[in-house]
């Protein structure tokens, strides 16, 4: 068995065969075209490959993508090194194929591939959905991993003093945030941002729904961005960064209300170390264990920290 990079056709034969797993309550054709358009999108065609591990007689045994993140990795100076890291998704192999260790191939193998062809490269990254031991096989390791659920609210208008962000804002608002105080961290770019509202607006076209009226809010110097997750009814929070209590329950109150209109259910937001207190004290949050996308990492470079020291925000999700 070898590993080979996916041609267009290739890709779209994958797209009919994972339809089953993540494609509903997209048709298959449906499914097929949001692959297409998401592959198009300009964050993936900058850094977006799909894998195959394949038979000697050319069959496929399993399949991934991986897409380019920039990550920066502090060094004994206090400096930060630039660096490139790797997300993986899309991890999948045939129920008939399943139990003859193809995925831990397929992921040894492209870590290796990743580590030859990146001198830069600092670490692998995925979200599991099937917990942490089939991958922990492959040397990842996870972080733990909470939500925050408020629910979704009716209000006249957004909370005083918050003002929305259309889709033309991500690049600015994105400008707005701290980098984390953290020894290594990955960080998401406009273009992956995007990625995110691309989602959003293939599926509010597919199924025939209304986008959030925003894409997040500022109020101060606090800021929020965030996209529906239409599949699951929910407005998940990307990126958070609120220097106030009384600013965290704005943007979340303000998100709350963009939500009712749009009629999803809740918001939801991936608890960060420098986030959960204040966003712990806004009415109505709750502190859920996260129900998949478990978030580990495999160094591809010796000296980085262990996982739980690196924080992920949602906008790195894929």
């Amino acid at each position: 068995m070898h590993l080979v990079l996916a041609t267009e056709a290739q890709k779209a034969e994958r797209d009919r065969v994972t339809h089953a797993a993540w494609g509903s309550p997209l048709t298959v054709e449906q499914f097929h075209q949001r692959e297409l358009r998401l592959r198009a999108h300009p964050w993936c065609t900058a850094g977006m490959n799909t894998w195959l591990l394949r038979e000697d007689d050319g069959s496929v045994l399993a399949s991934c993508e991986t897409f380019h993140n920039d990550s920066h990795l502090r060094g004994p100076d206090g400096q930060y090194a630039p660096g490139d890291s790797f997300s993986i998704a899309s991890v999948f192999t045939e129920d008939h194929l399943r139990r003859h260790g193809h995925a831990t191939r397929l992921m040894d193998l492209v870590a290796t591939e990743l580590e030859r062809a990146s001198p830069r490269g600092h670490a692998a990254v995925l979200f599991s959905d099937v917990g942490a031991s089939l991958y922990r096989r492959s040397g990842y390791e996870e972080v733990p991993a909470w939500d925050w659920d408020l629910p979704a609210r009716e209000a006249a208008s957004t909370r005083p003093g918050a003002s929305l962000l259309k889709d033309g804002d991500v690049a600015e608002a994105l400008g707005r945030f701290r980098r984390p105080d953290a020894p290594f961290y990955l960080w998401p770019s406009p273009a992956q941002v995007d990625w995110h509202l691309e989602r959003e607006r293939i599926y509010a076209e597919l199924l025939g729904r209304p986008r959030p009226e925003a894409c997040g809010a500022v109020v101060g110097e606090s800021t929020a961005l965030w996209a529906m997750m239409a599949r699951h009814g929910e407005l998940v929070v990307l990126m958070l960064e609120a220097r106030s209590d009384e600013d965290a329950a704005t943007l979340l109150e303000t998100a709350g209300a963009v939500a009712h209109r749009a009629g999803l259910a809740k918001v939801v937001v991936w608890e960060q170390p420098d986030t959960a207190p204040r966003v712990a004290r806004v009415p109505g949050a709750t502190r859920v264990p996260r129900d998949g996308s478990l978030p580990m990492v495999r160094p591809l470079r010796p000296g980085l920290p262990p996982a739980p020291a690196i924080p992920f925000p949602r906008a790195l999700w894929v």
